[in-house]
């Protein structure tokens, strides 16, 4: 499985949790948000997690909004 076609999976999870499921989309943001953060912080040395962190902050403006999913 390539990357693009990962993320696109955890998309269309997203989607079929707000839409499908009607959870709150804020919610299940913070949900992915706290596992990756544990992921990070299990899988990177103490260095390497605080330059993540320091990434991802700094990359904040550069994050696209989604596309609004249709109802169906």
């Amino acid at each position: 499985m390539t990357t693009e076609e990962l993320y696109r999976q955890f998309e269309t999870l997203t989607v079929d949790m707000v839409v499908k499921e009607k959870h709150d989309i804020l919610e299940c943001a913070a949900m992915m948000m706290a596992q990756a953060m544990r992921i990070y912080k299990t899988a990177l040395t103490p260095e390497d997690y605080e330059v993540m962190i320091k990434t991802i902050l700094e990359s904040r403006i550069d994050i696209t909004e989604m596309e609004p999913p249709t109802l169906q």
